[in-house]
């Protein structure tokens, strides 16, 4: 008899030898007797069920029957408990279908199949992480971005104010020289930094020139450009015309007046 069918006959027994107790049956012995081809084997007589299970596995392997009777008995009494004829085909109904073509796994194959559903979860896991991850450094770098430009603006327009503070500081003292006599001298000081007697002062709060200081300036000129003729309008019309080519001639114009006053006070 097979491991398989030999396996199935204890357990059955098994579960019956547990409902004994219960029917009031305290001490059961059993007996089995094995066959093979209809011919009767060694058998089992009277035997405590405490050793159901190791004797009938040792006969098995010893007698190979393709036929087991099993009788429980209570050993008081002597009346028949239960019984039961197992046989090839007998045990192959019981046995559900589904299992009959399964012969199983070795130890190797299963250990594999695990081994391989950890690693599945394990890449999944880490898919899952890695994707997280990506989305995180995604949303920093947009981010980042959005700083980067941010600060590239902010520092664009720094240095236009900054431009234009070096031009209106360099231009603005002597400007307010050359216009000391005119109605704009004290509001060009004031710009410039200076007093009134033409004494520089260094300004404690060294901030950018606002938009209202540009525009004032800005209005000044023009109002200074209304006063002129039309031959100094031209005049100052090619000169502009010069600097707009070369910006570096409004510093040479500078320096030249400045040099001019220093050499030839007035």
């Amino acid at each position: 008899m097979s491991k398989r069918k030999i396996y199935h006959l204890i357990e059955v027994s098994q579960k019956m030898i547990k409902t004994f107790p219960k029917m009031g049956h305290m001490n059961v012995v059993f007996n089995a007797v094995f066959y093979r081809n209809g011919k009767k084997l060694n058998s089992i007589e009277q035997a405590d069920v405490a050793n159901f299970s190791s004797l009938v596995r040792n006969y098995d392997k010893s007698e190979n029957p393709d036929k087991v009777k099993v009788e429980f008995k209570d050993q008081k009494s002597g009346s028949l408990i239960w019984a039961k004829t197992f046989e090839w085909s007998d045990v192959d109904e019981e046995i559900p279908r589904a299992l009959s073509g399964y012969s199983g796994l070795g130890e190797a194959e299963v250990n594999d199949l695990v081994q391989r559903k950890f690693s599945e979860m394990e890449r999944s896991k880490e898919m899952e992480r890695m994707t997280e991850e990506l989305q995180r450094l995604q949303a920093e770098n947009e981010e980042l971005e959005f700083q980067m430009q941010d600060m590239q603006h902010t520092l664009d327009a720094k240095k236009q104010v900054e431009y234009y503070s070096n031009i209106i500081g360099m231009a603005l003292p002597g400007l307010a020289k050359f216009l000391s006599n005119s109605p704009m001298g004290a509001a060009m000081n004031f710009l410039a930094g200076t007093d009134p007697e033409g004494n520089d002062q260094v300004k404690e709060d060294n901030t950018e020139p606002k938009d209202s200081q540009r525009e004032t300036i800005l209005e000044m000129i023009a109002s200074f450009c209304n006063t002129m003729s039309n031959q100094e309008l031209g005049t100052m019309y090619l000169m502009l015309s010069e600097i707009e080519k070369d910006r570096a001639n409004l510093q040479r114009i500078l320096q030249f007046i400045t040099q001019a006053k220093q050499t030839n006070p007035i």
